[in-house]
């Protein structure tokens, strides 16, 4: 889908170099947002999934996005008189759909891409951030490869092996010499917690074993049994997308929510009841919701959250949101079309932002952000979370990928 480059489409249905310039914003200035009827527009081409597996987390992506672009420009939709046209484009959680809709923005003269949800298709967005010189701001896609893959590409989101390190102390707590199955799906991202869980647990004496499934998996019986014969200790699940019910479902009839401790990531606020009772007895990593952090950048899109679209934000809400953000401070930097300018803006950049102050670590655009422990609560069939923990972005800052010389 495509709408611009004059308005925004509507949608249905994860080392400081020295040359570096660090510096602090929570909101502009009004003096950079004033609109300018002479100002040229500025183009910000976004790929996204708005069909597919994972079209709810891009719903909450998109919208998060619209408000955050009212939060960073003071509701003008403009940066120092240039106002901000938006491109959605469709990528149907294709890597081959998002990579032609990617080229096809650099041809139309797109500086500026931002997108995906999919770590798969984020995977190969980013190597074209590269060959073309445009600025890319990944979406909630969380592989960790995305991080570091060059000085082009940033993520607005967490990646994984922060994930993993909130969950460690949960795993620590068993004691040593544990085994523990990690149940994710196979591609980018389920590999990735694979590869961080092994060595995070493996520095505390833990054994990992990983079950992948593909993708298209709709049957879930088998896989529920092979977990269930390998009889471990713990079991860190880490899904994504609309099957994760029919999993849970699979789980549960093979007795292993019964019988074996259960780490999971707090995903969207429709997966709450999908555990049922036993979900209350899970230790949850959650990236965010809503109720958590106590800001004016979150309270304002809790706010416009239920003016807009007459509900909440979700689990990657804060992720469009603070995309925005930094395609906003670019702008500001770079006009929208020094490339260079807006590199060095974002590298090192600390903001504020719905969970909080975070930075975009100079070495490598890791995006450093607090994280937290939850468990869920049941009350007459309800489901809601309770912060247990907030873990400061240091604590869970992932090694560094990379040591770019940003421009």
């Amino acid at each position: 889908m495509r709408k611009g480059p004059r308005g925004v489409a509507a949608l249905g249905g994860a080392v400081v170099s020295a040359a570096l310039v660090v510096g602090t914003s929570v909101l502009p200035s009004a003096a950079s947002t004033r609109v300018s009827a002479a100002g040229t527009p500025v183009m910000v081409g976004m790929v996204y999934e708005k069909t597919g597996i994972f079209s709810v987390y891009a719903e909450e992506y998109y919208q998060g996005f619209q408000i955050g672009l009212d939060y960073a420009t003071h509701g003008t939709g403009a940066v120092d008189g240039h106002h901000v046209d938006v491109t959605w484009d469709d990528d149907a959680d294709s890597a081959t759909t998002a990579v032609t809709d990617f080229k096809s923005l650099v041809g139309a003269g797109y500086k500026i891409i931002g997108g995906t949800i999919d770590s798969g298709v984020a995977t190969e967005l980013a190597p074209l951030a590269a060959q073309n010189q445009v600025l890319y701001v990944s979406g909630p896609a969380a592989a960790d490869q995305i991080t570091g893959a060059n000085v082009y590409t940033f993520r607005s989101g967490r990646q994984t092996d922060q994930d993993v390190l909130t969950a460690e102390s949960y795993v620590a707590s068993e004691g040593r010499g544990k085994e523990i199955t990690v149940l994710a799906q196979d591609y980018a991202f389920g590999e990735s917690y694979v590869t961080d869980a092994d060595k995070a647990f493996a520095s505390i004496g833990d054994k990992v074993k990983p079950v992948l499934v593909p993708l298209t998996t709709t049957d879930f019986a088998p896989t529920a049994l092979k977990v269930s014969s390998m009889h471990p200790d713990l079991l860190f699940l880490a899904w994504a997308g609309t099957t994760g019910a029919a999993l849970a479902q699979a789980l549960d009839n093979q007795g292993v929510f019964a019988s074996t401790k259960v780490v999971t990531g707090l995903a969207n606020i429709a997966t709450y009841p999908f555990y049922g009772a036993a979900g209350t007895k899970f230790d949850y990593l959650s990236l965010y919701f809503y109720q958590a952090p106590h800001n004016a950048a979150n309270n304002f899109l809790v706010k416009e959250m239920a003016a807009k679209y007459h509900s909440v934000p979700d689990i990657f809400t804060p992720d469009g949101f603070t995309a925005a953000e930094m395609i906003v401070h670019a702008i500001q930097a770079g006009g929208g079309s020094d490339v260079n300018a807006m590199i060095k803006a974002l590298a090192g950049w600390n903001f504020l932002a719905p969970k909080g102050m975070q930075q975009i670590r100079a070495a490598d655009h890791a995006m450093l952000q607090p994280m937290y422990q939850v468990k869920l609560t049941e009350s007459a069939g309800t489901f809601k979370p309770v912060l247990v923990k907030t873990l400061a972005d240091a604590a869970t800052a992932p090694p560094v990928a990379a040591h770019f010389s940003n421009p």
